[in-house]
């Protein structure tokens, strides 16, 4: 038989020409429903984006050796039924952290200054009210608290060294922080102007910034997620804002995605919502799939995968 791996519509050519200049044959769907995800003795691997894939899918591939997950976060896929049949878990760490990086201090800029109100206020009176009575905030010379300082948390501090701000860094291990420290979680609500973060959904992180955080930070304060939306308490986010205990919040990211039209984040006045693209540059997208699909090879060809995650 011909091993053939399967990936969802939409990724970059480059990715399709490595694994089938490799002698794969590369199925393509759009990866939206279970439908997408029939089953096959031939499916090797697969290259998948957000569908969440449990044991009763990789159940129906018998030959599956590998999922690569098109990007860093891994919360879709059960890692533990996965481990148990003997499937490699990988994700592509660092590929899109200049994409995501961009994304945050455009985030910052975006929320911190008010600009998409007054924009709606060119057409909008409630808009053209609200930014009259509230000034936006700058970057420069402020104290950016950074949640989570991997690959994309370090980027972001890089990038904002020409703002001449202090970093105050969060991670579960020590790390050099160039233009600050690391910090507590106390330090980085109470003391930071921008809250930035870049952490993924995990049991440990889930709601993390929430009610008790909003309450510790500034009223002038900032938030901004390119995480994963469940870091957040949604609820208490909205009355935060609502209530005037932060002043803005920039997401990329929210706890029910793709974002409801009705939620009440996109009605308020101090929020700047994006769904979910901060790593889907040009340039990202090609190396993220390219990542993934070596990944997809070296897994195969029995030389196992530096990404694995599970």
């Amino acid at each position: 038989m011909t091993e053939k791996v399967l990936v969802f519509d939409g990724i970059d050519q480059h990715a399709i020409d490595i694994m089938e200049n490799a002698g794969y044959e590369v199925i393509s769907n759009p990866q939206a429903s279970d439908k997408d995800f029939a089953g096959s003795n031939d499916i090797v691997g697969i290259l998948l984006m957000m569908y969440p894939i449990d044991g009763a899918i990789m159940d129906r591939y018998p030959n599956l050796k590998v999922i690569a997950r098109h990007g860093v976060g891994y919360d879709n896929v059960d890692l533990e039924a996965a481990k148990e049949r003997n499937i490699v878990v990988s994700n592509t760490p660092g590929a899109n952290a200049t994409a995501v990086a961009e994304t945050a201090v455009t985030l910052m800029m975006m929320a911190g200054r008010l600009f998409d109100t007054d924009k709606r206020g060119i057409t909008d009176e409630r808009a053209k009210s609200y930014a009259k009575s509230h000034r936006g905030v700058e970057v420069s010379g402020k104290t950016v608290g950074i949640l989570g300082f991997g690959h994309i948390g370090r980027t972001i501090a890089e990038l904002l060294v020409g703002f001449g701000v202090n970093i105050l860094a969060y991670a579960r291990h020590d790390k050099d922080v160039p233009n600050g420290r690391m910090a507590s979680l106390d330090e980085i609500f109470e003391q930071s102007d921008f809250v930035v973060s870049t952490l993924p959904a995990t049991p440990a992180t889930t709601k993390m910034v929430g009610e008790t955080a909003f309450k510790k930070m500034k009223q002038s304060a900032v938030l901004v997620n390119v995480g994963r939306g469940p870091v957040v308490d949604e609820k208490a986010l909205i009355i935060a804002l609502k209530a005037g205990e932060i002043a803005a919040a920039g997401l990329d990211v929210v706890e029910q995605e793709p974002i409801s039209p009705d939620n009440e984040l996109l009605a308020l006045e101090n929020t700047y919502v994006l769904p979910h693209v901060a790593g889907n540059s040009q340039e990202a997208f090609q190396t993220i799939g390219e990542t993934a699909a070596k990944d997809i090879l070296s897994v195969v060809t029995g030389k196992g995968s530096q990404n694995q995650v599970n």
